[in-house]
């Protein structure tokens, strides 16, 4: 059985160690400070005399390094463990958080957690709710960050499971024997195995990132620690950018920038207006009804009232093509297209379609053929 000194010393990087056994996947050591893969945690990473392991997980009552190659170790060397440090304090971060962002969810707005998720970017809370405004969930993160601010003390406490179950946890235990009680002073208890930091004030920041909906419930979205830290200074660096390139105060370029899409809406509308008239030109000057534009082709279909036409436009190797007439007619252009591998539809009297690799001016042949 491997001794769990995470547990002993969360906060310890550095631990000398013996290799008890070898397997395919790595290391099995005497004692590890390396935490694996559990509640919603993900395994720690490192290096092991200089060597990497990308994981750490369970087996059975030992527990596991993952290494892509073990080979210069063996059973009784005396080896060294370097935690990645960051990695690791990101995630008792991570874990802090979401167990106090589900106490307050749970204590002040009766909504329960069903699942959680730590990511590389975000953190996860799926609630047992099917509706929460964001208005309650901005009101929880103020609460949330008020409790950092307070410095609340977070620490563990073993106990029986009869003694557990008469705490009144937010969510039932999932182990059974011996229960490791999480305690965020004043906000939150719950059974929970994984590491935490020592006090709240460890967090230092966290901000609500939105919500989605999954199986029927609402899943809540965060960043917090350093991520949210990145995320507020990106932010304020890319509005300062914006701001620049609109020539616009900062607390302006909402506004600035509604204004520059209305009127490249305008510009569009102008461009398509231009670009219509330009097509209804080139259409009255053809004398024959199949041929090739370099005109958009949707700038033609206000244009084609009557008659019968097949219209190609070449934009890079992609060949669009058009066709205004009956669906008759648009039958044997469909025995040709089926001979040529080209797809597209529609429906009497506008047909469309695009496709790639084609010699547009033996494709106008072949339909010049068929149509006249």
């Amino acid at each position: 059985m491997t001794e769990k000194y995470y547990y002993e010393k969360p906060y310890l990087k550095e631990l000398e160690a013996t290799v008890t056994s070898i397997c395919k996947k790595g290391l099995i050591l005497d004692r590890t400070i390396s935490y694996p893969e559990g509640g919603g945690q993900p395994g720690d990473r490192g290096f092991i005399n200089g060597i990497p392991y990308s994981d750490t997980i369970h087996d059975g009552d030992d527990i596991i390094h993952i290494m892509s190659d073990s080979s210069s170790f063996n059973v009784g060397d005396k080896v060294t463990i370097h935690l990645d440090w960051d990695h690791r304090y990101d995630y008792m971060q991570q874990h802090t958080a979401q167990h106090l962002l589900s106490g307050i969810l749970f204590n002040n707005y009766q909504i329960g957690t069903v699942s959680v998720h730590q990511g590389e970017d975000i953190l996860t809370i799926e609630t047992d709710s099917s509706f929460i405004s964001d208005e309650t969930l901005l009101k929880v993160e103020s609460d949330a960050i008020d409790a950092i601010n307070q410095n609340h003390k977070v620490y563990y406490q073993e106990m029986s499971h009869k003694e557990a179950e008469q705490l009144g946890l937010r969510r039932s235990i999932k182990v059974d024997g011996d229960v490791r009680i999480v305690v965020i002073e004043g906000v939150d208890k719950i059974a929970c195995g994984g590491l935490h930091v020592d006090k709240t004030s460890e967090i230092k920041e966290l901000s609500y990132a939105g919500s989605e909906m999954i199986r029927g419930h609402v899943r809540t979205i965060w960043r917090t620690g350093d991520r949210a830290r990145r995320k507020r200074l990106n932010d304020a660096e890319s509005v300062k950018k914006i701001s620049a390139l609109l020539s616009s105060p900062e607390n302006k370029v909402i506004n600035a920038t509604e204004k520059l899409i209305n009127e490249l809406k305008d510009l569009k509308i102008k461009n398509r207006v231009l670009e219509e008239n330009a097509a209804m030109d080139y259409l009255q000057s053809k004398q024959e009804n199949v041929f090739s534009t370099p005109y958009s082709l949707n700038s033609f279909v206000p244009n084609l009232k009557s008659g019968e036409y097949f219209i190609t436009h070449l934009d890079n190797d992609r060949l669009g093509w058009l066709f205004y007439g009956l669906d008759s007619r648009f039958s044997l252009i469909k025995a040709k297209f089926k001979e040529l591998g080209i797809k597209g539809g529609g429906r009497e009297p506008l047909y469309q379609g695009v496709c790639t690799s084609l010699d547009e001016e033996h494709l106008l042949e072949e339909i010049k053929e068929i149509l006249n």
